[in-house]
């Protein structure tokens, strides 16, 4: 799973990507978790408002950042009895 967090380098983009890292290590899943700071790559997502969460190229649109939900995402996307 390859995880990207959009934005410019904020405190609240640094904050989100510790997050999905909690997340990610709390689990136990395999993840590759980046910032994306290019503001043409931010671009062809299409984000209105950063940070954003991109997993396996697709921008999640969170309102609720928290680790909780952050994990209920994750394992919606790897447990398939959840899908």
């Amino acid at each position: 799973m390859k995880i990207e967090i959009l934005g410019d380098g904020c405190h609240k983009c640094k904050a989100l990507k510790t997050k999905v890292e909690q997340a990610v290590n709390e689990l136990g899943i395999q993840a590759e978790v980046n910032s994306v700071m290019d503001l043409e790559r931010i671009a062809d997502f299409h984000a209105l408002s950063l940070p954003q969460i991109v997993i396996d190229g697709q921008m999640t649109h969170l309102e609720n950042m928290s680790i909780n939900r952050i994990k209920e995402l994750l394992n919606s996307l790897t447990d398939p009895d959840q899908a």
